[in-house]
């Protein structure tokens, strides 16, 4: 499988710009990204987006937090909030709106229900590049859309992974992110040149978690797109990303996703948020 190329922050604004996301008037339209071994560096839109991840995995992050869209979820990324994307050979589709009721502050990631999947794939036939003759159907149809969404979207966030703001805090994480099936508070702080104690102390206070909660939520990130995208025995997929055993694994997951790894693998083969 190819990897991912990051574009570079003139690359990103080219792009978009090719695309014309930004000359898009109307209440909202559909885009489909068909650059799916692409990442964008940080840049924002004009626009609120919500950005839907039909199949594979995606990564999102913002200034403060990283997120996780596994298939069938979806990133509310209110308009002027800065963000850089990772498809990742994800398929994902993005809607974008002018004006919208929902939270303008904050990014939220969450499951999709049934019926606002069925409302954004049926979106599509309002794409970017549309005339102007059915706009007043279109309007009326997002305008519904957005009434479904605003339930959705006061979900809290279960794939949100919070983002280092210092040098030492952040060679910790990218340290934990790049060998999680060994990472240790130890080993961490080595890599970040400091002691455990002060490691342990400045992580909790940048990131609002402990070291311990935040090497958990990683691993489970990191099952969710090993589920997603292969077929491993499940105990296979526990001890790449660092736990010992089946049961501990199933417990962490369970917590932080609110099912268990084999009823998530489920959901998401069948296209359907659990």
């Amino acid at each position: 499988m190819p990897a991912t190329r990051r574009l570079s922050a003139r690359e990103t604004r080219a792009r978009l710009v090719a695309i014309g996301i930004a000359r898009r008037r109307g209440l909202a339209f559909a885009f489909e990204d068909d650059a799916d071994r692409i990442g964008y560096d940080f840049h924002a839109h004009r626009q609120h987006q919500l950005l839907y991840a039909m199949s594979g995995v995606a990564h999102l992050q913002t200034e403060s937090a990283e997120f996780l869209l596994p298939p069938q979820r979806a990133a509310w990324i209110p308009a002027r909030v800065r963000h850089a994307t990772d498809l990742n050979g994800a398929k994902v589709l993005s809607i974008y709106f002018e004006h919208a009721t929902l939270p303008r502050d904050d990014v939220r990631v969450f499951d999709v229900p049934a019926l606002v999947r069925e409302m954004l794939l049926y979106a599509r036939r309002w794409p970017l590049a549309r005339g102007r003759a059915r706009d007043r159907e279109a309007a009326t149809f997002f305008r519904a859309l957005l009434l479904v969404l605003g339930e959705a979207v006061k979900q809290p966030s279960v794939y949100a992974l919070p983002r280092a703001r210092s040098e030492l805090t952040l060679r910790a994480t990218e340290w934990v992110l790049a060998n999680l099936n060994e990472a240790t508070l130890a080993g961490a702080a080595r890599r970040a040149g400091t002691s455990t104690r002060t490691l342990r102390r400045r992580f909790s206070a940048e990131t609002g978690v402990s070291f311990r909660a935040f090497v958990n939520q990683a691993r489970v990130q990191r099952a969710v797109e090993l589920l997603s995208a292969s077929d491993a025995p499940i105990v296979e997929v526990a001890l790449e990303v660092g736990f010992h055993s089946q049961s501990a694994f199933t417990q962490a997951f369970r917590r932080g996703m609110g099912l268990t790894p084999r009823a998530f693998r489920l959901a998401s083969a069948r296209g359907s948020a659990p």
